[in-house]
């Protein structure tokens, strides 16, 4: 019989627990056993032996936060001087050939950079979508992503991605025959999908976006993923020229053609999503698609903003991405919570998003969008030990009224303590058992010898 694991986290000033009544435990404590929380409340702590014990300090709790987009070898080109003043469609053309000798290797170091600066931002749970496989590499990239997941303790959905066709944009090189994609899933789901309560690790299947994917791509990947019980997420709507290019080259937008694609559904995802018209909104509500939005990418690129508010009202969950770090250009969820706010008060006016409603982007609706609300998203007994622990204030947000609107609302910090399946990754501000220092080193050499191939 396996030794049972305990945890106890006391001192807890505010529990934000997002259960359905959205309720705030002031003075609280909590109890996992086992990775899943046992029993938590307000008053005495209940004395549990043998239990590793957490002192929140009197700091904020919150569920960890779900990261719904990203593609982490995209760190190793931030702030890229040559195309960081351009918008989407251009600066993805121009950053392809940084990546034409892309390696594993590279993926891994990425890949824990990314988990890294996620995890200290409150991140408990990341998808990854990633869709670079030169020709003339391994196909076997993708294992790199969960190997270096798995190592930080996060918990990871590797988003297999891939593209079919050349374009103006994916050169030959970066494209695969559609059989190797799904030869390539298939083994994906098999070696590293996990299934059942606590999972640390699923696959989720991910073509690149229709200016390089074939109609067969979209449908052959939809029925194996559903064949193999998997999710399914692509890029949709992002700007106003993929819409326009879309109608030219394929006699429909983007959704309209995914969708007749079977490419809709409560097991789909769609980044981005910002330039739906209300058709669109009526049909990705009723069919329960999922978005996922990415603020701070979308307005680093002049992308254009999500209607966030329209979606969830029409039936959508839409969730949070930090996107790519080369056009955010970093990865912090706390950040994202804040952005996602005020873009949306921007648009719609102060009373159009509550910091409780953002928070819920982050939480609640990150699990529906990756099938956990069962088992995330929310901080209840029976669910997992995934939480973040910020400080009470710091200097941004001293003498704050209401300390949990102010943990949105006030500069974005990072967390005292993280737990994921009630194991402590971060403590006191710093990642256990990480030398940061010496990754970061390493990350920083990889970048350059990236960028020193680059043609100017």
């Amino acid at each position: 019989m396996e030794k049972q694991t305990r945890l106890v986290v006391r001192n807890i000033g505010h529990l934000v627990t997002m259960d359905p009544q959205r309720r705030v435990l002031k003075n609280a404590w909590l109890v996992a056993v086992n990775g899943f929380i046992q029993s938590m409340g307000t008053g005495p702590v209940p004395r549990v032996s043998g239990a590793e014990r957490v002192d929140a300090k009197g700091g904020l709790v919150t569920p960890g936060f779900i990261n719904t987009h990203h593609h982490m070898f995209q760190n190793l080109a931030r702030s890229f001087g040559p195309v960081s003043n351009l918008p989407l469609l251009p600066w993805l053309e121009g950053h392809m050939p940084l990546w034409r000798n892309f390696n594993p290797d590279a993926l891994g170091v990425a890949t824990r950079v990314a988990c890294a600066e996620l995890m200290l931002s409150g991140c408990t749970m990341t998808s990854d979508h990633h869709y670079l496989f030169p020709r003339d590499g391994t196909t076997e990239m993708l294992d790199a992503g969960f190997e270096a997941a798995a190592a930080m303790g996060i918990r990871y959905v590797g988003c297999r991605g891939s593209v079919n066709q050349p374009s103006d944009i994916m050169p030959r090189w970066a494209t695969q025959d559609l059989d190797v994609i799904l030869a390539d899933c298939d083994r994906l789901a098999a070696k590293f999908h996990q299934s059942g309560p606590g999972a640390m690790a699923h696959v989720a299947f991910a073509p690149c976006t229709v200016f390089g994917c074939s109609g067969e791509h979209y449908i052959e990947t939809a029925r194996l993923a559903r064949r193999l019980k998997v999710r399914l997420h692509t890029h949709c709507g992002e700007t106003v020229p993929e819409n326009k290019d879309s109608v030219e080259r394929l006699g429909s937008r983007p959704f309209a053609y995914m969708a007749r694609h079977e490419w809709e559904g409560d097991d789909v995802w769609l980044a981005h999503g910002i330039h739906f018209n209300d058709r669109e909104v009526a049909h990705l509500g009723r069919t329960r698609t999922g978005i996922a939005h990415c603020p701070c990418s979308n307005m680093r690129l002049g992308s254009g903003v999500c209607r966030v508010n329209d979606l969830r009202k029409a039936g959508s969950a839409v969730s949070l991405g930090v996107d790519g770090s080369a056009s955010n250009d970093s990865g912090h969820m706390m950040n994202e919570v804040r952005q996602a706010l005020l873009l949306t008060r921007v648009v719609h006016g102060a009373e159009s998003m509550t910091p409780m409603q953002a928070l819920e982007l982050a939480t609640l609706e990150g699990a529906k969008n990756l099938g956990r609300s069962a088992d995330l998203g929310s901080l209840e007994p029976g669910k997992c030990a995934d939480l973040a622990i910020f400080p009470a204030e710091d200097l941004y947000s001293s003498a704050a009224e209401n300390p949990v609107d102010a943990l949105v609302l006030c500069h974005a910090r990072q967390v005292d303590t993280l737990v994921v399946h009630g194991r402590v990754l971060v403590a006191e501000g710093r990642l256990v058992d990480v030398d940061l220092d010496r990754l970061i080193i390493q990350h920083g050499r990889i970048a350059r010898k990236i960028h020193q191939g680059y043609p100017r």
